[in-house]
């Protein structure tokens, strides 16, 4: 009888040791009008609120390749915060990603190619304010540190563009003149006191062409912030420095409108900023991204950033996000950056390269002291309709990828409506699986070179072992129906 109870206390502490690697249930779990349903955990389908009540802050990171639901588990975020909260939304969209949704959810969509952002706006700044901002700004886009006598310069020359020829007075310190100035008053004040290289490092902002932000401002802010679901595309602006400069300009307006709101004392989120492969700005130490992440939740405002480079994102913004999601990672660089900025298993790390679409590994830290800061898994994220899925089987291993994200990645390849119908009619016959050898087929059909489907197919996360064996069964292929085989030279692809 001893024995039997010694063997069952033995094996319930055992128990203890093997419990699933997941948070407190009572820290997920909460009223569906206060958290955001996630979805359930993998071992003990615990249901997962994002309740800002119950973490240090609100902000999110989402990381994970392309088509691993990055932006799809965004889409239903904010859906759901929007019904629970009513809250608003600013999407700063790099890539063309929401425009559609947004349209659909009855949103509002602005496509800063064909508007304008006059970059001198105060929005209510003190002037001197401004100027601080538009250099810091330039800072990380021009790198003017290297060039301090130009910086100093271009610093004069706004200074003239505000205050003229007199000094600066209290009621100039806080108001905007009636005559709205630009960007090109500052270059032309410039060339006129022959300080041509300053007058360069402007001059790619305000030629014909590239002058988003050197006319009067067609779009407000300040309402943007309070107009609910509002999707500012960016995609189509010729340079990734016209979209980082157009990026940190809005930043810098929400938050000064933040600042001006006051510190609020209830957690509900008002203004959800969205920054989806934003790199350059989100890598940078002086970016106002980092500011947010630091005061934001002092002003009820959640920064939510999405990519598929982790490094993309710096450290600072790592050590300030409450919630990190991550999807599939292939690449180990990618895997070990997160890994060592919020620490979790080999297990884990293991899992996250073999996740399938919309499969997270999630990182929460809660407001309430825990022992440890735990990192646990979802099976799914669960989206407010189904996540579609195409599956490519290459060589030893399937891949999988949103079919919006997939379709899109092929339009941007190239390929016209009709080659689309028949790739998706292709999947369609195998329910959704298609065997890389015959996509390989299909693209080669269509006129695609070897190197450019090989590049697409990493690009998908097939990697070169299974590439290896795709194009091995396409030589085959063609032998048996006579066609000039497809050389493998030494050994790769």
């Amino acid at each position: 009888m001893k024995a039997s109870y010694m063997l069952s206390k033995e094996m319930a502490r055992k128990m203890i040791l093997v419990h699933p690697p997941e948070p407190r249930k009572e820290l997920l779990l909460s009223s569906p009008s206060q958290g955001v349903y996630i979805g359930k955990t993998r071992f003990l389908r615990t249901p997962v609120f994002w309740d800002p009540n119950k973490l240090i802050n609100p902000h999110i990171a989402i990381m994970g390749i392309t088509g691993s639901g990055k932006s799809y588990t965004v889409k239903t975020f904010l859906t759901r915060a929007s019904l629970i909260w009513n809250t608003n939304a600013i999407i700063l969209d790099w890539v063309g990603e929401y425009e559609n949704w947004v349209k659909q959810a009855g949103g509002r969509v602005i496509n800063l190619a064909k508007e304008r952002l006059n970059i001198l706006d105060l929005v209510g700044l003190p002037k001197r304010s401004r100027i601080k901002q538009i250099v810091s700004a330039l800072d990380v886009l021009a790198d003017l540190k290297n060039y301090p006598n130009e910086r100093d310069d271009i610093e004069e020359a706004l200074e003239q563009v505000y205050y003229g020829a007199k000094k600066e007075s209290k009621k100039d310190s806080s108001t905007e003149s009636k005559a709205k100035k630009t960007l090109v008053d500052v270059v032309t004040i410039l060339e006129n006191s022959k300080k041509k290289k300053a007058a360069r490092l402007l001059k790619r902002f305000t030629a014909e062409g590239t002058d988003f932000f050197a006319g009067t401002s067609t779009m407000n802010i300040k309402e943007l912030t309070t107009s609910g679901l509002v999707c500012i595309d960016l995609h189509e602006l010729p340079s990734e420095e016209m979209r980082s400069l157009a990026g940190l300009t809005i930043l810098q307006y929400v938050k000064e409108l933040m600042r001006a709101e006051g510190v609020k004392k209830d957690k509900q989120i008002r203004l959800f900023v969205v920054l989806d492969e934003a790199w350059k700005i989100a890598q940078d130490d002086r970016s106002d991204v980092i500011t947010i992440v630091r005061e934001g939740r002092k002003y009820n405002f959640s920064l939510i950033i999405a990519t598929q480079n982790p490094t993309d994102m710096h450290k600072t913004i790592f050590s300030n996000i409450g919630t990190v999601f991550v999807l599939r990672l292939i690449l180990k660089e990618f895997r070990d950056y997160v890994r060592n900025s919020i620490g979790y298993s080999t297990f884990i790390d293991d899992e996250i390269s073999r996740f399938g679409v919309g499969d997270a590994a999630v990182n929460m830290i809660f407001s309430e002291r825990q022992s440890r800061v735990m990192t646990f898994l979802m099976d799914k994220i669960d989206g407010e309709e189904p996540l579609l899925i195409y599956k490519i089987k290459g060589g030893d291993m399937i891949v999988e990828i949103e079919r919006e994200q997939f379709v899109r990645m092929l339009y941007e390849i190239g390929l016209n409506e009709g080659q689309l119908a028949m790739i998706k009619s292709e999947f369609e016959r195998g329910d959704g699986l298609i065997d890389g050898e015959q996509f390989v087929a299909v693209l080669e059909k269509f006129g695609y070179s070897k190197p450019s489907i090989i590049s697409f197919l990493r690009q998908l996360g097939i990697d070169e072992k299974n590439l290896i064996k795709v194009f091995s069964l396409v030589r085959m292929r063609k032998a048996t129906k006579g066609v000039v085989n497809v050389i493998l030279e030494d050994g790769n692809v």
